[in-house]
């Protein structure tokens, strides 16, 4: 019996590292969307048995990360216009919702967090690396989430902002919606300091939606 129970745990964990390093892997862009490869050629690669990698694929599955076919292996899904208008749509939802409740809390510490994370915004677009910008853009953006004390928030926001991370990616290739976003950043730090609700909560959601915008404005998906 305890044996079982040690098997199981040490399943359940390379099931978990298997899918943390799968997925990363496809939201840096080293697994391509629309790639195929074979359940054990990433076992080998992984150096991590079949059954929990197996495991971590259905998992990535129900994600919408990738998609298991029978006898051919996986294949990294490709993010289609309608995903990216419901991953934008749910993230304009969300953050505007939480503004409103987070607003009257927001502190000088918490400005200060958001100014130190625009200003590493600003050397990730002066060196336009779309990438490290993408990553400081979600940290600034989860970081005004998490005033909003709700766990159940967090069971959705994590997988819906590594999704949006590789949309974000295609957007802020083009440098004039890097420098955009960083512009709509400035206005959202600088309606808490003027102490004004309405234009933080309208400006978070004008800054997704015009993510969305630009996506859709430059190429199709």
């Amino acid at each position: 019996m305890e044996t079982n129970k040690v098997e199981n745990n040490n399943l359940n964990g390379l099931t978990k590292t298997a899918y943390e390093i799968i997925k990363k892997k496809i939201i840096i862009g080293e697994l391509k969307q629309g790639e195929v490869i074979s359940i054990s050629a990433m076992s080998k690669k992984l150096n991590i048995s079949r059954t929990p990698v197996t495991y971590a694929c259905q998992r990535l599955e129900y994600d919408k990360f990738l998609t298991i076919v029978p006898k051919q292996g996986v294949i990294i899904n490709t993010i289609t216009i309608n995903d990216a208008r419901e991953i934008y749509e749910l993230r304009a939802a969300i953050e505007t919702y939480a503004a409103k409740h987070v607003f009257d809390h927001i502190n000088k510490t918490d400005i200060d967090y958001l100014e130190n994370s625009y200003k590493k915004q600003i050397q990730d677009v002066e060196q336009n690396d779309p990438k490290l910008f993408m990553l400081e853009d979600i940290d600034f953006h989860k970081y005004i989430l998490k005033k909003y004390e709700n766990s159940h928030f967090f069971s959705i926001i994590d997988n819906l902002f590594d999704r949006a991370y590789l949309l974000g990616i295609e957007s802020c290739k083009n440098s004039t919606r890097l420098r955009k976003s960083l512009e709509e950043h400035r206005r959202i730090i600088d309606c808490i300091t003027n102490n004004d609700k309405d234009c933080f909560v309208e400006e978070i959601e004008q800054n997704i939606l015009n993510g969305y915008i630009s996506l859709t404005s430059g190429y199709m998906i």
